[in-house]
């Protein structure tokens, strides 16, 4: 079954190389790349509809989420070109306008194509980096009133569903020799919707970030 399309729009900033930084050298005396924290402004329609989460990623750390109102995203993207230049880089801009979202037996299947956008001299819409497909599956007790214990959720037998149907998805299909970058949701055990809503937008920023 069909259902209402969704929206997303993404955009990543990396931080940047410090003028003093000493590279650090591998066994061979090789220059080791640098390790990069980023900063992601993601807004999904069905995460929340009003909102844009802001989720920065250290290192060597679990990524700390935040929201804000989504008419406060291009003032804070300003904020950061004008005045964190020097400390933060913008790497690219992601967006869906109608994403197709279907529902059958026990998962719920997002699945849109994703355009990018070219910022600076060269600004406007470019060929689309690829096609985004989330599946998604109840874990526990769909009712309030009727909590699941924590050591009685099966996440494992959940991501065997999501693994099985996206395994469906693909068979027959010729994807070549495209890259498939799969990520799965962290398990939350909590039933707290905001805490749940967080590893979300961790696994779609983690998903939507290309590349270097």
């Amino acid at each position: 079954m069909r259902e209402a399309p969704w929206s997303l729009n993404y955009r990543v900033f990396r931080d940047t190389v410090p003028s003093k930084h000493q590279p650090t050298l591998d066994a061979e005396g090789k220059p080791q790349p640098y390790a990069h924290a980023y900063q992601h402004l993601l807004h999904h329609s069905t995460l929340a509809q009003n909102r844009t989460f802001i989720c920065i990623q250290p290192v060597s750390a679990q990524a700390t989420v935040v929201s804000m109102p989504q008419q406060q995203q291009d003032a804070h993207v300003s904020m950061l070109r004008q005045y964190m230049a020097a400390l933060w880089s913008p790497r690219h801009t992601l967006f869906v306008q109608q994403g197709a979202t279907y529902t059958g037996g026990v998962c719920t299947i997002h699945v849109a194509e994703l355009r990018a956008i070219r910022e600076g001299p060269q600004s406007g819409v470019i060929q689309s980096p690829g096609v985004v497909v989330c599946i998604s599956t109840l874990v526990g007790s769909d009712e309030p009133s009727d909590p699941v214990p924590e050591d009685e959720i099966d996440f494992d037998y959940a991501q065997t569903l999501i693994r099985e149907c996206w395994a469906m998805i693909k068979e027959g299909r010729d994807i070549g020799r495209s890259e498939i970058r799969e990520v799965m949701m962290a398990p939350t055990l909590t039933t707290h919707e905001e805490r749940e809503r967080e590893a979300a937008v961790r696994m779609w920023c983690d998903v939507l970030r290309l590349r270097g």
